[in-house]
């Protein structure tokens, strides 16, 4: 087992070297989506979209596909029974295996007009995707087979239809002649692009994309043994693709109707602003769409839970983080509750009713600081709740009214008033830093590395008391959200996104900060999908030209999973509304509970009145 100073700076799945690493470290959670569409019988021989924001573990779940993970992976493996149930591998064989294609830019390059044409930029893109697929696949032949590309020519390629695009027609084929006319097909594209002469020999271009339906499993053997049953070719950073090579794709796979496997897995940032902002139009697709944030905290939770297990048996020091971080405050904030106790009853006196409680505030003022400021904080909120539409005690409370007063109301006091209180401690714990991740693994991974590294700095200076206290944790979380705001103001609009939800955390303060509390904890707000104007029934508001700039916005927040979505249907004629809510950092920096649920509607004048 390879060892680390601090395991959860590891980021990248691409970046955790060795299979066997990989394999400790995985998390098998993630599976569910797949096992999700398995149960519906809409993940094999279909094309998959695999969308999230960076991070969130897109070529993780592809990478348990490979064939050299999928040949160590034994019974003890997490993975093995939700793989076996996916019917990919079995105690004796691999059945399915992944084929992975890895994308850069220089696709781009190949949509250049000076160079191509619109069908000659079709023809060559699709002619060099065939040839690295082709490639690919020959990889994972060669991983199955546990040979080196130059032993190659003992795989036999048998194609029972006649496959014209590698020329010469013959019933056979060998590993090293796909590998030959592939490779001959990359050098050319890439030598032209590269100086801008055209090969005397010509470029090949591709009317289709023949090599997903060319490079079928079964047609594949090593010395006369099948090597599996299917592939599962995945396109890894879709991304990097440009609109028009992302349709050429989904023509030829989807409308096509290809009896292949494909899966795509991409960023949410290129996606149109449609197709970010509007549920319906991701559903109506002619593919299926796995969207890895959307998690259920049943499948998120246990997830990060498990990775953090995992990776804290990989540290040299053997800190096992989820018990190093304590879940209560050790130190006596006496002065800071005895000023927010008199800050509260300020509050309360202010108000129209306050002579029915002046016998519970004497009361209250007898108390210990943090008991003084729970109920004072509490009978603020009885008191302003009953003065905006509650019922009235004309004769007034005693004493004796008080436990029944604030009982019920304590709750949400402890939810609210850290947020209230400058100073004190807010977040901290386990299960609060796993509720900071915002479904997001690298988020996860991002806080707890820098709170490994003070651990490790903590059991340096003292071995045997090294746990990090609520404070050191709350000011890790509240300095890393900080940081973290700076940093969208070099993101392409980073200004105007910057901007937008600076607005949004002062909206979300000013409605959950209240006397009254009555809405907890407001994180996000809501606007009717439909515009009942001038789009009618069929119309979405971000279709309107006069909301571009805010789409345009609303689809970055969501695309760098600054803000989270969710549709519901409420009020009159099942309305639906979508809902946008803050990132659980950006309600750290803004200093909010973070349960989530609470929202208002607004506006889209108010909306646009942020830009």
């Amino acid at each position: 087992m390879n060892i680390y100073k601090n395991p959860f700076a590891i980021r990248a799945s691409e970046r955790i070297e060795t299979d066997e690493m990989f394999l400790e470290l995985f998390s098998s959670e993630p599976l569910v989506h797949l096992e999700e569409k398995n149960d519906q019988g809409k993940l094999w021989g279909c094309v998959t979209s695999i969308l999230s924001s960076p991070g969130a573990g897109k070529t993780t779940l592809l990478r348990i596909f490979s064939p050299s993970i999928l040949q160590r992976i034994t019974e003890r493996n997490s993975a093995y029974k939700k793989l076996k149930k996916l019917d990919v591998i079995d105690s004796e064989r691999i059945k399915k295996c992944g084929v992975y294609l890895q994308l850069g830019r220089d696709y781009e390059f190949l949509e250049d007009d000076a160079l191509f044409n619109e069908v000659e930029q079709k023809r060559v893109f699709l002619s060099l995707l065939n040839a690295r697929i082709v490639l690919a696949t020959l990889k994972s032949c060669m991983s199955l087979a546990g040979i080196k590309y130059t032993a190659l020519d003992q795989i036999t390629y048998s194609p029972e239809e006649l496959v014209p695009e590698f020329g010469d027609f013959k019933a056979e084929f060998t590993g090293k002649e796909l590998l030959d006319w592939a490779a001959e097909q990359e050098r050319r594209i890439c030598e032209f692009l590269d100086s801008f002469v055209m090969p005397d020999e010509g470029i090949q271009g591709s009317n289709s994309l023949f090599a997903l339906k060319a490079m079928k499993a079964s047609w594949f053997t090593y010395k006369g043994e099948r090597l599996c049953d299917e592939f599962i070719f995945q396109i890894d950073d879709g991304h990097k693709l440009t609109k028009k090579q992302k349709k050429t794709i989904r023509e030829e796979a989807v409308e096509l109707r290809l009896p292949v496997t494909l899966w795509i897995a991409e960023r949410l940032e290129t996606l149109s602003t449609t197709d970010i902002l509007s549920d319906k139009n991701i559903k109506d697709r002619d593919d299926q769409t796995i969207h890895l944030e959307n998690a259920k905290k049943g499948i998120f939770n246990p997830m990060v839970k498990n990775i953090s297990t995992l990776r804290s048996a990989f540290s040299t020091d053997g800190i096992i983080l989820a018990s190093a971080l304590a879940s209560d405050t050790t130190i006596n904030y006496k002065a800071l509750y005895n000023e927010a106790s008199k800050k509260y009853q300020s509050q309360l006196e202010k108000l129209h009713n306050y002579d029915n409680y002046q016998e519970c505030v004497a009361a209250i003022n007898t108390q210990d600081p943090y008991e003084r400021v729970l109920n004072m904080r509490a009978l603020l909120m009885h008191a302003s709740r009953q003065g905006s539409g509650g019922v009235m005690n004309l004769f007034g409370y005693t004493a004796q009214d008080l436990e029944w007063i604030v009982g019920p109301l304590m709750p949400m006091v402890k939810e609210v008033m850290p947020g209230e209180i400058a100073k004190l401690p807010q977040y901290y714990g386990f299960s609060t830093l796993i509720d900071l991740a915002s479904q997001n693994v690298e988020q996860f991974l991002d806080l707890s590395a820098k709170m490994y590294e003070l651990l490790v700095a903590k059991k340096i200076s003292d071995p045997s008391h090294y746990v990090l206290t609520a404070e050191e944790q709350d000011g890790i979380i509240r300095g890393f959200a900080k940081n973290r705001l700076e940093d969208i103001k070099r993101l392409p609009r980073g200004n105007k996104i910057y901007g937008f939800l600076m607005h949004l955390i002062d909206f979300c303060r000013e409605v959950t900060f209240t006397p009254s509390y009555s809405y907890r904890s407001v994180t996000g707000f809501a606007v009717k999908e439909e515009n009942s104007g001038k789009w009618g029934k069929d119309g979405f508001w971000f279709q309107e030209e006069a909301n571009d700039e805010l789409s345009t916005i609303l689809k970055d927040c969501l695309s760098y999973n600054f803000l989270m979505k969710q549709g519901i249907t409420q009020g009159k004629k099942d309305q639906k509304w979508t809902i946008f809510y803050l990132n659980s950092w950006l309600c750290a920096y803004a200093h909010l509970p973070l349960e989530r649920g609470g929202w208002r509607p607004l506006t889209l004048h108010k909306l646009n009145s942020w830009l």
